[in-house]
């Protein structure tokens, strides 16, 4: 079968097609598939087809994690990010992130860590919408903890994802349920990271330092002890002396003042972002969608209820006119005629062109043309962002 993943939308009936290809034994068959689903779903809410077919696209993902090639594994993990980000929360998004949790650690070994990036992506995605509470997303953060602190040293793309994605995890956890005791060593363990010559490693520890000083906690993410302006104006300093004439000064965004309003525009409907925690959830979510982005805020209903977000529509077809329009209409005119003067006066009164009759048939049908055409060009304006 052909390569369609560059199609901007696909029949239901031809994505069938697509799925009963994962199910060949030729590997270039499933990684075309797989590739095709993955443009599809990410382009495109495909929420009934998905739903119905869930199981399946799930369990041969997890086959081609098993056993198929690296080309496989990488478009299963974001095949399956998708198909959970588009289901949104519930009992088989959460069922998906207890399955990930066992295949994670061999995926993770060193003989398949091309795939730690995809791997850190899916797990995070997966996880902030399968995570039953803040327990199950814990257990996640730890599994990119302990990735992070093995004692073998990762690239530096593989460290800035790990980092990134234990950030958006702690993103969706309340201050008060953050564990007093599993990120003792996370501060220190940034400030290190900030002295690496790497502007991906530099941006994502950036990121997480932000985040942690929004929490306000930093008694749960140091080991030093004291006063909380204490700690506070000691990680300063030395954020201070490590960025010292670097490119990227970390100690600007940590400031109280800081400006990090972001605002969002999608059509007719605005949406502003001031906290890291938001800032961070809607940049990690717009780079997994690319593209799809726009669409999936438009009518991705996970992601209307996590950004509290709806899209303002207006009709756009013809059926739609009919909820505005009543189903009859006329334009009818009372005149008294004295009985003398009724047979003269009744041509003057319905044919004349300048008869009150007339007039209001006119403004009638203007009333109805200018309603059908603002219907016919109803739509979503595109996406503008600041």
């Amino acid at each position: 079968m052909g390569d369609a993943s560059n199609s901007t939308y696909i029949p239901e009936k031809d994505l069938h097609t697509y799925l009963e290809e994962l199910f060949k034994k030729k590997s270039s068959a499933r990684e075309n598939a797989l590739r095709t689903l993955v443009r599809q779903f990410e382009t495109n809410v495909r929420y009934e087809f998905i739903q119905n077919n869930f199981v399946t696209l799930v369990h041969r993902c997890q086959n081609c994690l098993k056993r198929g090639s690296a080309s496989e594994i990488d478009l299963a993990l974001q095949l399956i990010g998708l198909v959970v980000l588009t289901l949104g929360a519930g009992d088989n998004a959460h069922e998906v992130y207890e399955e990930l949790l066992v295949l994670v650690r061999e995926l993770l070994t060193k003989s398949k860590l091309c795939h730690a990036i995809k791997v850190f992506e899916c797990l995070s995605i997966v996880t902030c919408v399968g995570a039953r509470d803040f327990i199950d997303t814990e257990r996640s953060m730890e599994i990119i903890w302990q990735f992070l602190n093995q004692e073998t040293k990762h690239s530096s793309s593989v460290t800035a994802a790990a980092i990134s994605g234990w950030v958006l995890l702690l993103s969706g956890i309340d201050r008060w349920n953050i564990s007093p005791k599993k990120w003792k060593e996370s501060i220190s363990y940034l400030l290190k990271q900030l002295e690496e010559d790497d502007e991906h490693v530099n941006v994502a520890s950036s990121e997480a330092l932000a985040l942690i000083f929004e929490i306000g906690s930093l008694e749960k993410f140091s080991n030093q002890d004291g006063e909380y302006k204490d700690i506070k104006d000691g990680i300063m300093d030395q954020i201070k002396r490590i960025c010292k004439g670097t490119k990227q000064d970390t100690s600007k965004i940590l400031e109280d003042d800081y400006d990090k309003t972001i605002s969002l525009t999608l059509g007719r409907t605005s949406l502003t972002f001031s906290t890291w925690s938001k800032l961070k959830q809607i940049s990690y979510i717009r780079k997994f969608l690319g593209n799809g982005f726009k669409n999936h805020m438009k009518e991705n209903k996970h992601l209307h209820n996590v950004f509290n977000f709806a899209p303002a529509r207006k009709c756009s077809s013809d059926d739609d006119l009919e909820l505005y329009k009543p189903e009859f209409e006329e334009a009818v005119v009372r005149v008294f005629v004295p009985e003398v003067r009724r047979e003269n006066c009744a041509w003057r009164i319905n044919k004349s062109r300048n008869s009150v009759l007339s007039k209001g048939r006119t403004k009638l049908r203007n009333k109805y043309r200018t309603l059908a055409e603002e219907t016919k060009t109803g739509h979503i304006a595109d996406e503008q962002l600041d």
